[in-house]
């Protein structure tokens, strides 16, 4: 369906036909549901904010100007859900401080190593839910930074620098992985 029958489907939705919106739960749902699992632990609960997050775009439909594609301003709604329902779990992060003085040329050796792939993940694993949200966005959704930036509700710069300072703290996380081994 393109971007304007869209609109069309949406104006129909806001004239009355409430069934129409189904389609926008069936077409975007999975999507939804990968970006709250990745930050939720336990698959009921996402399932759940998934649901609140189509909910509240359903009531917040007139407000939708088209300024994002709908997938990217439905994912904001559920990105913004999802946090505050972190925030009143109280889920803890373990944090790892920030080094400066690593090169890009060394975090690109250690993430891109085919082998390093399960230390990834692991590291990836201890990220806050914020670090994580937009290392997916970007690496393994393919997300460009204006429709992340969109979607966590910050500047395009500040994702960018956020993203930088990411891959250093995986680097070191890995790093710290490895000492840990010997």
């Amino acid at each position: 369906m393109q971007p304007t029958d869209e609109q069309r489907l949406i104006a129909r939705v806001l004239d009355g036909h409430a069934e129409d919106y189904g389609y926008f739960m069936e077409r975007y749902g999975a999507e939804v549901f990968r970006l709250v699992a990745r930050l939720v632990p336990m698959q009921q609960d996402a399932e759940e904010l998934v649901q609140d997050a189509f909910v509240r775009a359903y009531d917040r439909l007139p407000t939708y100007t088209g300024e994002a594609s709908f997938s990217t301003w439905l994912c904001s709604i559920a990105y913004r859900l999802t946090v505050s329902w972190l925030r009143r779990q109280k889920m803890n992060y373990i944090s790892i401080g920030e080094r400066q003085d690593i090169s890009d040329t060394d975090i690109d050796k250690l993430l891109d190593d085919e082998t390093r792939i399960h230390e990834l993940r692991t590291a990836c694993a201890q990220l806050t839910p914020d670090e994580q949200t937009l290392i997916n966005l970007f690496y393994f959704d393919d997300r460009p930074l204006r429709e992340i930036a969109y979607i966590l509700g910050q500047e395009q710069g500040t994702i960018a620098t956020r993203l930088h300072r990411i891959r250093k703290k995986l680097y070191l996380i890995i790093k710290q992985m490895e000492k840990h081994d010997r």
